[in-house]
């Protein structure tokens, strides 16, 4: 037990003194989410004859950004992101297409994230590229399903699930997820700081429905989505040795 206590001390003391002779910078970005569900068909009324769409939402976040060398820096970062899945429906049916079934279904599940992300950088002067990959955790505080339909612009539904998604009791949601991130940007060097945009994919890798026992034939559902941001982070601390990176 006190050889893995030292280790993890040694851990932690090397980490610190990287960190110290880096740039610190801290920060926060807004921007939106398109957002889908890979969805098993069950959870979808009408599911062979809906039109799916990305949901737009949007994601909010602070971080701080830690430059550990002239090409690379990690960034842990706090984020509330807001996802979910648009289902639409207008169909004609009949002989002579004289019946009309209209109807949307909306998923909304909105997250607190913990992602740690780590970004490569041309460490070029001015305008600098990098790339980003990294896992997250987050926790669900918040979820509502609705749907509706008319036959003729006669409704034949209309249901609105919380959590427990209105089922029989024997499947809920989860409100754990673990997944990945990666995506592509750029940083602008200003006077006080550093303006930057970025493109990620996210791809939960948690199973969003659980059940107390599994349907036969059950098929995984998990969060996808795409983010667009802008951001702007001001620097803390200036990097203590001679050398100078653009981030």
């Amino acid at each position: 037990m006190l050889k893995k206590t030292n280790i993890i001390l040694l851990v932690i003391i090397l980490g610190m003194s990287t960190i110290s002779y880096s740039q610190i910078f801290f920060g926060g970005r807004v921007g939106m989410n398109m957002s889908m569900l890979s969805l098993q068909p069950e959870l979808v009324q009408y599911n062979a004859i809906s039109d799916f769409s990305p949901k737009l939402n949007v994601n909010i976040a602070a971080f701080g950004y830690f430059e550990i060398g002239p090409y690379i820096a990690i960034q842990p970062e706090l984020v509330y992101s807001r996802k979910g899945l648009k289902s639409t429906i207008d169909k004609r049916f009949g002989e002579d297409q004289d019946s009309l079934l209209t109807g949307e279904w909306t998923y909304a599940l909105d997250y607190f994230e913990l992602p740690l992300m780590i970004k490569l950088s041309l460490n070029s002067e001015g305008f600098d590229p990098f790339i980003e990959f990294g896992g997250y955790y987050g926790y669900m505080v918040y979820a509502n399903y609705q749907a509706e339909a008319y036959l003729n612009n006669e409704q034949i539904l209309d249901d609105e699930f919380s959590f427990d998604m209105g089922g029989n009791g024997n499947e809920k949601l989860q409100r754990n997820e673990y997944g990945f991130k990666l995506g592509i940007g750029g940083t602008l060097e200003l006077s006080k700081g550093i303006a930057f945009f970025s493109i990620r994919y996210s791809q939960g890798l948690t199973d969003i429905i659980s059940y107390n026992v599994k349907p036969e034939g059950h098929q995984e559902s998990y969060n996808r989505v795409f983010m667009l941001t802008l951001g702007y982070a001001f620097e803390l601390r200036k990097d203590n040795s001679d050398k100078v990176y653009y981030y």
